[in-house]
């Protein structure tokens, strides 16, 4: 009777296993094919809307340009050359006449050939593009956007889709600007990454019609035309017209056994197409099947041997078992924890931090953090933005898993709201009031953040009840022993009180200068006897490494050992966190120097534009880098003419072109109102022209086309600098 029972009690368990593995496959299933088909429709989004900013950021140019026909023909050709891999043509056509050197027709098409880019005149009587629906509709003043998929003979000669915007001169619509995409990357976007070796993707239409399939002859012709019937069935049809939401279907065999099934999401932005991702279920199921079979046959010779002497130890042996699974979870789950947090911190490698942006060359920065438990409450973080370095050490009050969880919050916080803030005592704010509310376990954070202008050597600074951090000087100090603590005004660290006022403080560094930035778990780092390692003791250590003219790297290694040597062996108490930064400002050589100044009226652009291209025939640089120079420079010079000044004001402005025969260094000075491009949020090209916030295409350009952009107010001026690598 007590194997009859077991041997029930087994199968009703493996049933449930089996249903619940199954139930759990299919929720998997269900989400692989979300992240499928997000994925996919992100990447399809990705590639249109690059066409799209590049067709929005050329359009004003043309407008500006648009009597010029030979301008005209340069800024197609560029627009194709923007995105090559997947623009095939561009095409700018004006009414009538417009240009009278071309006559009745003037549709100017840009082509992508294998070696070269062809530009023809590709309107006519037998192509008339006047009647076409997307000139039409363009000169109704509407954006022509991204059409169902045909093939286009006269143009592309491809299958391609378009998108066209307007073109106006004084308000009046003269013709149209537009790119032709082709179709061909649908099916590697959609097809590129599958859950499972035989799954595949379809891009269907608005309308139904097969736009996509996968590339390959793995997948029969006949079962897509079923998987699409059945997709455009009427009574199906009901049930795929929430947009974004994934709805499934399935499909049988001859047999009516059910095969696979077919998740759907139809796209929200435009075009809006219809994505379906297949999947066979013996794919998914197949291999639980047979676990199935092995496992009832396990299972039952099990209770053959088993069943006589399971009882006489099961209880305890339970226990114990599930002490030792609790431990090892508890530990695996803490290293993973540990991972996650270290990764957390940025990466000491000095190659790579260099091949981020220009200024990490100007300094030279190394951190270390060594938790105390598994996981800890110390942080640093640092990153260069605008040619300015900003960085930040912290501490949380207490250790453990609460310590490392307030840690990340406040890396996360800090993370997003630092790049938008030079200000580090506004920073310290936002922080403050966003840890204060619902802090019911009443933790709090230390914190010392700096933002260090590398151009200037200028460094911002507040603290937030943190240690305040060693300077170590330059061999020209003034000092005796050439290390100072700086002098920093105390403030409540954040999460405390929410309307704690912070301040921020400046001082200057020299070359050659280096902060050493840690946490108390340096000074309180004790030995067997329980005696503390001691700020004294740093600075001694500090001094050693200082007449030694160590890296940051050489720094933090040396430090870590003498501590390593005072506790000798015994426990950490408390983590500990160092950050060594040396500023060591690269010489600028000045090859060529050139000096414009201009008031703030627009018809000095010529002046200026006169003034670049001579500079730049100097610098003997090729026409299509001094085109994107011109056109960076110009809209920083405009924003300066449009904003710097009030309105009837007259002001100058100087602009100044360096070089050292590797960068170009241009410098725009004002003495208009203080106003900072480097922080305003770059503008979602994404979004339609009604949802667009107003300005920041001029900054979002000048970002893309130049290297680094820096801005600081000095003595009242404001200072833009731009530096390209030439």
């Amino acid at each position: 009777m007590v194997i009859v029972i077991a041997a029930v009690f087994m199968e009703a368990i493996l049933a449930f296993q089996y249903n619940y593995a199954r139930n759990e496959l299919e929720k998997e299933l269900e989400s692989s094919a979300m992240m499928n088909l997000t994925a996919s429709s992100l990447r399809i989004q990705e590639v249109l809307s690059n066409a799209e900013s590049v067709l929005s950021s050329q359009i004003l140019h043309a407008e500006r340009h648009v009597r010029d026909s030979r301008y005209m023909r340069m800024l197609i050709r560029e627009i194709v050359q923007y995105d090559e891999d997947n623009l095939i043509g561009a095409v700018v056509a004006f009414r009538p006449y417009y240009y009278p050197e071309y006559g009745y027709w003037c549709e100017l098409y840009a082509r992508q050939t294998d070696s070269t880019i062809v530009i023809e005149q590709i309107g006519s009587p037998e192509h008339d593009y006047f009647q076409r629906d997307f000139f039409l509709s363009c000169m109704a003043g509407e954006t022509f956007s991204w059409t169902k998929p045909y093939y286009d003979g006269e143009g592309a000669q491809a299958m391609v889709t378009s998108h066209v915007l307007p073109l106006y001169e004084n308000g009046e619509t003269v013709g149209v600007l537009g790119v032709d995409m082709r179709t061909i990357w649908i099916d590697k976007v959609v097809n590129a990454v599958h859950s499972y070796p035989s799954s595949f993707s379809l891009v269907l239409s608005e309308d139904g019609e097969l736009i996509s399939s996968p590339p390959d002859s793995t997948v029969s012709a006949a079962l897509v035309q079923k998987i699409v019937s059945l997709f455009n069935g009427d009574e199906k049809k009901l049930e795929w017209g929430a947009q974004g939401k994934i709805t499934h279907f399935p499909f049988y065999d001859e047999e009516k056994q059910e095969v696979g099934r077919v998740y759907c999401m139809s796209r929200q932005d435009v075009p809006r197409w219809d994505i379906l991702f297949v999947c066979y279920d013996d794919e998914l199921f197949g291999k639980l099947e047979k676990l199935r079979g092995y496992m009832f046959i396990l299972a039952m010779l099990g209770l053959a041997v088993l069943s006589l002497i399971v009882w006489l130890f099961i209880r305890e042996n339970r226990k114990r078992q599930a002490t030792e699974l609790s431990q090892v979870r508890i530990k695996s789950e803490l290293r993973i924890a540990k991972d996650i947090q270290l990764k957390m911190l940025p990466d000491n490698n000095a190659d790579a931090m260099r091949s981020k942006e220009f200024g990490w060359q100007d300094v030279g920065i190394c951190g270390a953090l060594l938790p105390a438990r598994e996981v800890g409450g110390d942080l640093y973080d640092y990153f260069v933005k605008d040619a300015k370095l900003f960085f930040a050490v912290g501490d949380v009050s207490g250790k453990g898993v609460p310590a490392a969880m307030m840690m990340a919050q406040t890396m996360s916080l800090l993370r997003s709201s630092a790049p938008r803030e030079h200000n580090p005592a506004r920073t310290l704010r936002a922080l403050n009031e966003t840890l204060c509310r619902g802090n019911d376990t009443n933790m709090f954070v230390t914190l010392f953040i700096g933002v260090l202008d590398l151009p200037t050597g200028q460094l911002r600074y507040c603290n937030a009840g943190h240690d305040r951090p060693l300077i170590v000087q330059s061999a020209n100090a003034s000092s005796s022993d050439g290390i100072q603590m700086i002098e920093a005004n105390p403030h409540l660290p954040v999460g405390v009180f929410e309307n704690t006022q912070y301040e921020a403080q400046e001082m200057q560094l020299e070359a050659g200068d280096m902060l050493f930035l840690y946490t108390d778990g340096l000074t309180e780092a004790k030995n067997e006897q329980r005696q503390q390692f001691g700020l004294q003791r740093a600075l001694e250590q500090l001094r050693a490494c200082a007449s030694q003219e160590l890296t940051p790297q050489q720094v933090i290694e040396d430090m870590q050992a003498g501590v390593r040597r005072f506790v000798n062996g015994a426990e950490q108490s408390d983590d500990l966190t160092m950050l060594a930064i040396r500023y060591s400002p690269q010489h600028f050589n000045i090859s060529l120097s050139e000096t414009l100044q201009i008031t703030n009226d627009v018809r000095e652009v010529s002046r200026l534009n006169a003034f670049m291209k001579s500079v730049f025939e100097k610098m003997n640089i090729g026409a299509s880098e001094a085109n994107r120079l011109r056109l960076a420079i110009e809209e920083a010079v405009v924003n300066v003419i449009d904003y710097a000044y009030p309105a009837g004001e007259t002001g100058e402005i100087d602009i100044r072109l360096l070089s050292d025969g590797q960068k170009l260094k241009v410098i725009i000075r004002d003495n208009g109102v203080p106003f900072d491009p480097t922080v305003i949020e770059e503008t979602d090209t994404s979004l339609s022209a009604e949802e667009r916030q107003i300005g920041g295409l001029g900054i979002l350009l000048v970002r893309e086309l130049m290297d680094t952009i820096n801005y600081e107010r000095i003595d009242g001026q404001n200072i833009l600098t731009l530096i390209k690598d030439i």
